[in-house]
């Protein structure tokens, strides 16, 4: 990986020779050199983390079919002693090299890799809990390692017969992911009552996942970066950001001041939502109807009685971490739009457990780590409202 790390800032640093007009044959063979190393470092690694996968696979024969057993950490035994762990009766988890072997947390963060079963619960239950969370893109890129981005596109030119177009390099920026630690603490004694396996794997699966994803999507949104994934409205790469005061909130306010500020490209993407505080959403957005009295607000309730929310035909999630466009201050986003698929999340979902004594309550208390950071990827396609208020 250090290799790798040096070969991508060598190029880039030819490319700054190659825009300067200064390439020479031994720079352009430096670069098809760099290329096939770096082409031959991918695909040992690549080799190499199948191997791993393959080494932890298990094929038991049976007369009637082949039974695979995955992670030693899906075993009925490991699933057993990580209950007893976590409630203080057995500590014979923490033997197992799994445990221990964690490169990104310190050996006090460590505990015990969380079972497989339990992992899957919490992932499938993230998907449930979180309206955001499920529409944003989860990646596992190395940490420090910049990940170009396009931030311009190619265009098409009509020629003349006989001509050529010009050749068009497309604009690339870079963002690159960090190692932040995001930690849920959850008190023994409410668990103490759980005796099942299976109840007290959905009881620890449900509290990591409900606390994990309220705190990964108020990241997403609002994040400094400092310790905490980049939110959208703290990215200075966006700079489509409109201001609005309460009296725009009319049919033809929406349209010169928000959905005009849009870039066509983006406005016509099916997954764009729209983000709002509930009290903009009811007052301002909700019944509101165009010119001719056709309705762009609405909520319409399924047949589970589940209520779905359009705005000007994007779906609207509403969110408290967003100021309502009556009480914001001067410049604070009110509104947020764009496809949260551009949103990048760069986690490896492995979550690792530790077991301590709290002597301030006098009990014991399970703490959970996630090593995860994010980003937006494409900053062209958001937009962020922004209150005009004074």
């Amino acid at each position: 990986m250090k290799r790798l790390v040096e070969i991508l800032n060598r190029m880039k640093e030819i490319e700054g020779i190659v825009n300067r007009g200064e390439a020479t044959p031994e720079i352009e063979k430096e670069v098809k050199d760099l290329l096939a190393e770096k082409r031959d470092i991918e695909k040992k690694e690549l080799e190499m983390r199948a191997a791993f996968e393959e080494g932890q696979r298990v094929v038991i024969p049976s007369q009637r079919s082949n039974q695979t057993v995955l992670s030693p950490t899906d075993t009925p035994e490991y699933r057993q002693a990580f209950r007893d762990y976590v409630m203080g009766n057995d500590r014979r988890v923490l033997d197992l090299p799994e445990s221990r072997a964690d490169a990104t947390t310190t050996t006090s963060d460590i505990g015990a890799l969380i079972p497989t079963t339990v992992l899957n619960q919490v992932i499938e239950l993230m998907k449930d809990y979180g309206e955001i969370y499920n529409l944003i893109t989860i990646t596992n890129y190395a940490g420090g390692v910049d990940i170009p981005v396009a931030s311009a596109k190619p265009t098409a030119s009509w020629i003349a017969e006989g001509s050529t177009a010009e050749k068009q390099k497309k604009a690339v920026t870079k963002i690159s992911f960090g190692y932040f630690k995001l930690q849920i603490k959850v008190a023994t004694t409410l668990l103490a009552a759980t005796v099942s396996l299976s109840l007290f794997e959905s009881t620890v699966a449900a509290n990591i996942a409900e606390a994990m994803v309220y705190a990964i999507e108020e990241a997403i949104l609002t994040g400094d970066g400092n310790g905490k994934p980049k939110g959208i409205t703290e990215d200075a790469r966006i700079t489509n950001r409109p201001v609005f005061l309460p009296a725009d909130a009319t049919w033809q306010g929406w349209n010169t001041k928000f959905i005009n500020k849009i870039l066509t490209a983006y406005r016509k993407r099916k997954n764009g939502v729209i983000i709002v505080n509930p009290l903009t959403w009811d007052k301002y957005m909700n019944g509101l109807v165009d010119d001719n009295g056709q309705p762009i607000g609405r909520t319409n309730y399924g047949i589970n009685g589940q209520e779905t929310l359009t705005f000007l035909g994007k779906k609207v999630i509403l969110r408290d971490e967003i100021a309502s466009l009556d009480t914001a201050l001067l410049n604070e986003p009110v509104l947020i739009y764009g496809d949260l698929k551009d949103y990048l999340l760069n986690t490896n979902l492995q979550i690792t457990t530790r077991r301590y004594f709290d002597e301030d309550t006098d009990e014991y208390v399970q703490k959970s780590t996630l090593i995860c950071d994010g980003k937006v990827a494409d900053a062209n396609g958001f937009v962020v409202l922004q209150s005009a208020a004074a």
